[in-house]
């Protein structure tokens, strides 16, 4: 029997890049699949959530993300509710077209929208970790919201807010490295206490704390070198407070992963953990600025079908 898909795509990400290559994209998902799909082409925030929502309780088993991090974020949100699949037997293709390009590297997937495609279309799936966090929307309201490959408090959302849509049209890695180098040279150390998997709560000072599903994030940064999208946990890194020449020597180190050799960070693994701040804290998640502290982050263990299945390495 022939699998019911739906696609969508995003044609606003990676600065309008997607848009330019739709009917691209869509010729060579017609070359594998056939034209018996449904297509969403997104034209406001939140519609790829309403959008895959509605496609899995139609009973579709493939839905196909065609955008960036953001969008995919987007599908995935339609796919859970109160940390459950609604379709278990629906799976998530990702054709990456987007400017961060994070979660597409940590699944190790080909560069090229076509290769992406042919792995989609052999069938295979896997399932991987995602994460889900509670947080402060700023108006007195608390949000729970699903995140596919990070979410960080302190530095990365300033990251994110300093980003226009004119800096993505020089690429992730420029746009991402210029902003973050950019807020790290004047963003203050914030106060923050911290509980991990339920324990007592400690207080520091950071410029940031990540909690990592994957390895690399903003625009091939490597802040959380050891993670894996199937290992049930995530990867937690503390950005201690650092004077400006503490930062400017380790901006670089980030993009290797050796910055976790430095005792001004602190990298570790989880199920969950809390923060809180009397301090203006935003929090972000896969380049989407999403709210503030206080938030609880946690694992979702084996809880995402996708497709591709991950390439054999080696």
């Amino acid at each position: 029997m022939k699998e019911k898909m739906h696609v969508i795509i995003n044609p606003a990400s990676a600065s309008g890049k997607t848009g330019q290559r739709q009917a691209h994209i869509l010729s060579i998902l017609e070359r594998i699949f056939g034209k018996d799909y449904s297509l969403c082409v997104t034209t406001q925030p939140l519609e790829a959530t309403s959008s895959a929502r509605k496609a899995a309780l139609a009973g579709c088993s493939l839905i196909i993300a065609a955008g960036g991090d953001g969008t995919i974020q987007e599908v995935v949100n339609g796919l859970f509710s109160g940390g459950k699949p609604l379709s278990p037997y629906c799976s998530l293709g990702i054709i990456n077209s987007g400017t961060g390009q994070g979660f597409a590297q940590s699944l190790g997937l080909p560069a090229d929208i076509e290769s992406q495609s042919e792995l989609i279309g052999n069938g295979q799936t896997r399932l991987i970790d995602i994460g889900r966090a509670i947080f402060s929307n700023g108006n007195g309201s608390y949000v729970e919201r699903y995140f596919v490959n990070e979410c960080q408090a302190g530095i990365g959302g300033e990251v994110v807010k300093r980003i226009r849509p004119g800096h993505k049209k020089i690429g992730g890695l420029l746009a991402f490295g210029v902003s973050t180098l950019a807020t790290a040279l004047n963003y203050p150390n914030r106060r923050i206490s911290v509980s991990v998997d339920g324990g007592a709560k400690t207080s520091g000072r950071f410029i940031g704390i990540v909690a990592a599903n994957g390895n690399f994030m903003a625009g091939g940064m490597k802040l959380a070198p050891q993670a894996k999208v199937e290992d049930g946990l995530l990867d937690i890194l503390f950005i201690h407070e650092q004077t400006l020449g503490e930062r400017l020597r380790n901006f670089p180190k980030i993009y290797s992963g050796s910055h976790v050799a430095s005792p001004k960070f602190s990298y570790f693994k989880a199920k969950s953990i809390s923060l809180a701040s009397e301090e203006d804290v935003s929090l972000e998640a896969d380049g989407e600025l999403w709210g503030y502290l206080p938030c609880r982050i946690e694992v979702l263990p084996a809880s995402l079908n996708v497709r591709p299945a991950f390439p054999e390495k080696g």
